[in-house]
């Protein structure tokens, strides 16, 4: 029976999440299940915001300044390196929510980012402790990558065995939101602190302020999250005795590397792009277009403000056309739509580079859209956290976290503010080529 798009009650039949049937409908609603996916999701994007929108301040705090443009890329390689630990989260968290449950691995998760994040708002600065300080900033970082390499992988896994397999896509973008909300949260905290300190007070302790808001941020998360039952999916899976005793070894002994490999190409279009968006656009209006470092969070805002927008219609659009469809459309718009964009950002008048923001996060948030449903589904339940998780922080090292250090390097490298558009669609072409490659598994129940 069909149902209101608005009805966020599981209900029974062929709209039942995945692993459930008519007689055992019962369970948490769809907006609890996402609530609570999404907690841990905001606690996370949150942190990767206020670095990235506070990178060169910190670059002030936390390294010596003899050489400002050294230390910039400094600040950049601590922030991706919190992206290399993330395939180490993978092996670490993937086996664990495999083995002992989404919902319980999502409690730990939450946890350990937010006690991470407060740890480096009580950093001392270099000019305090010196070089020990950078180290601790390194070591906290690599925490939360840790921590990170785990979370949204289990969270999108987490709505996706909850949900109705004719709506998986559209739920589960709403993860993607939760994210871009958090991501402006913390970007407009940064603009509030940048318009109403002075550079010295915001340097002195400004900065920290955004790194304490993650406690009771954390707090609320970790709350929502615990009163949330485990998947229907997963606890059929425990309940027959079929959970992995070595998820790693069955992922990669049992045919899923080609799904592997396709799941860390769906996840390059996304994850590129918005971290370029999102943590070195604020820098690149700065050092690069010679606009404030308030004109430049003003600008993320509005593009994070388009990528509200596109997300959820791109997950509505991927349930509907197909994931393949979805990927494909998505590659395209970069295609067309990156060069335009650059244009309208170099053009030297802050509305355009407003205006270029904002055309850039529309292919962007059709890829974001897609990216979750059609990596869970690429996996069956006992190896999903697993496959997922290894699969996109693999992604995320190689490609995403590194995107910010990347392009301050090739503008710095080469002279050209071009340079990042040439690089994101270099990027992009991968994930174009192996769309031809993916199957459809829209509409599909998740493989058992």
């Amino acid at each position: 029976m069909s149902r209101p798009t608005h009805d966020l009650t599981v209900p029974s039949g062929d709209d039942l999440p995945e692993g459930a049937t008519p007689g055992n409908e019962a369970g948490p609603s769809r907006r609890r299940v996402v609530l609570s996916a999404s907690a841990g999701t905001f606690v996370e994007y949150y942190d990767f915001a206020i670095y990235g929108a506070f990178a060169t301040t910190l670059a002030q705090v936390f390294f010596p300044q003899q050489d400002p443009t050294a230390a910039l890329l400094s600040t950049f390689a601590v922030f991706a390196g919190a992206f290399v630990a993330r395939p180490l989260g993978g092996l670490i968290w993937g086996p664990l929510g495999d083995r002992i449950g989404r919902q319980r691995t999502l409690v730990i998760t939450i946890t350990v980012m937010t006690i991470a994040t407060i740890v480096i708002g009580l950093i001392p600065s270099h000019a305090s402790i010196g070089a020990l300080a950078p180290v601790l900033l390194v070591v906290m970082r690599l925490v939360q990558g840790l921590s990170a390499g785990g979370e949204m992988p289990g969270a999108a896994i987490f709505v996706g065995e909850h949900s109705p397999a004719r709506r998986r896509g559209y739920l589960a973008s709403w993860l993607q939101v939760s994210n871009v909300v958090a991501l402006l949260t913390g970007i407009l905290i940064a603009a509030i602190l940048t318009g109403l300190l002075s550079p010295e007070d915001l340097q002195s302790w400004g900065w920290r302020i955004p790194f304490f808001i993650a406690a009771p941020l954390g707090l609320i998360g970790l709350y929502v999250r615990r009163r949330v039952e485990d998947t229907p999916s997963f606890t059929a899976l425990k309940e027959a005795g079929g959970t992995a005793r070595s998820p790693i070894r069955d992922l990669f002994a049992g045919g899923h590397l080609k799904p592997f490999l396709l799941a860390m190409a769906l996840a390059t279009p996304t994850t590129v792009p918005y971290y370029l968006l999102m943590t070195y656009m604020p820098t690149f209006f700065r050092t690069g277009l010679k606009f404030s470092q308030a004109q430049g969070l003003w600008a993320v805002v509005a593009a994070g403000a388009v990528l509200l927008a596109v997300i959820p219609f791109a997950g509505r659009l991927s349930d509907r056309i197909g994931r393949r469809r979805a990927l494909m459309t998505a590659c395209l718009a970069f295609f067309v739509l990156t060069f335009p964009a650059w244009a309208l950002l170099t053009s030297g008048h802050f509305a355009l580079a407003v205006l270029g923001m904002m055309v850039l996060s529309v292919p962007c948030g059709l890829a974001m859209g897609n990216l979750l449903a059609a990596a869970i589904e690429q996996f069956p339940t006992a190896v999903r956290y697993t496959g997922f998780a290894l699969s996109l922080g693999v992604s995320v090292a190689l490609f995403s976290g590194t995107a910010p250090y990347v392009s301050a390097a090739l503008v710095s490298g080469t002279g050209s503010l071009y340079a990042p558009a040439f690089y994101l669609v270099g990027v992009v072409l991968l994930p174009f080529l192996a769309s031809f490659a993916l199957r459809d598994t829209s509409r599909r129940p998740l493989a058992d």
